[in-house]
């Protein structure tokens, strides 16, 4: 299967199944993850194995070759047999791997807000190719897809539209920043909330790292800061906000120090680090946030 528009569809589907899965599915209890970066603000429901399970079928069906990087653990002897993992990244300069989050602000979406969403991006051969990212409750349900060489587009109930990213300068624009950024880990994002805050008209945050992804991708959000993120939540939303017109600049942290990219390699997938951050927006927006960031 070469088609990037077919791979679209897929995960079109599979994003739209787990979303259905779990949109009315009431949260009773969640367990701490313990992540080393986040600590105990990450949490883990069984929201995340029903959305998973509809995923991982769905793709099953439409692309059985294909390789998968989730962010829950796998049980299903099938699937963990074709997952990528730390001991075999490399892998992903010659696969075809669909990179899944199953439920994208897991907190949120267990006290009944909407800022929650379901992310399935395509990679091939480490060239993202594909993707799409469903909130079942915002607008009543968007859902964010587009494919390579295709354009982004967002659809709200049954009415579809071409994705493009605004061309608001800093001044006049509407910015994002994921959680992260109020951790002490992160100073340099503490003073650039700051920073930013003072120069854009309003600032926000968001629980999900990939539905402000598609905001930026739709105009409807002008720019995301985030401090470094696992690969399923951002996998999906570069393809989109690139095919909108936009710019996605990664980054890693080296003893709290920014160190931009030129471009990923498989070790910016690694399943169990957050090796890069980033900033997506128009060019200019980012190219000045980019300068801010340097400046701190």
């Amino acid at each position: 299967m070469e088609n990037n528009y077919e791979l679209m569809y897929i995960c079109y589907q599979a994003a739209h199944a787990g979303g259905n899965a779990v949109a009315d599915y009431k949260v009773k209890q969640a367990k701490t993850k313990g992540d080393v970066y986040v600590g105990h603000h990450a949490i883990v429901t069984s929201a995340d194995f029903k959305s998973q399970s509809e995923i991982l079928r769905e793709i099953r069906e439409h692309d059985p070759v294909a390789r998968f990087m989730t962010e829950e653990h796998v049980k299903d002897k099938w699937f963990k047999n074709r997952l990528i993992k730390a001991d075999n990244l490399d892998s992903m300069l010659n696969s075809r791997v669909y990179v899944i989050d199953e439920l994208d602000g897991t907190s949120s979406k267990k006290i009944g807000h909407y800022e929650w969403s379901i992310s399935v991006g395509c990679v091939q051969n480490l060239e993202h190719i594909a993707g799409a990212i469903f909130a079942p409750h915002v607008y009543r349900g968007t859902l964010f897809c587009g494919a390579k060489g295709h354009g982004a587009h967002i659809k709200i109930n049954s009415k579809t539209e071409r994705c493009n990213v605004s061309d608001n300068r800093l001044s006049n624009s509407y910015v994002i920043v994921g959680v992260d950024c109020f951790l002490s880990k992160y100073p340099i994002h503490n003073k650039l909330l700051q920073t930013v805050g003072d120069k854009c008209r309003t600032i926000n945050a968001n629980g999900s790292c990939a539905l402000p992804l598609g905001l930026v991708a739709s105009g409807r959000a002008d720019v995301l800061i985030q401090p470094p993120q696992c690969p399923w939540d951002w996998v999906a939303g570069k393809l989109l906000v690139e095919e909108a017109g936009g710019s996605v600049l990664f980054y890693e942290m080296e003893s709290k120090k920014i160190k931009f990219l030129d471009k990923l390699e498989p070790k910016h997938y690694h399943p169990e680090k957050r090796a890069v951050g980033f900033i997506a927006g128009n060019k200019k927006l980012v190219s000045d946030i980019m300068d801010l960031m340097l400046k701190i």
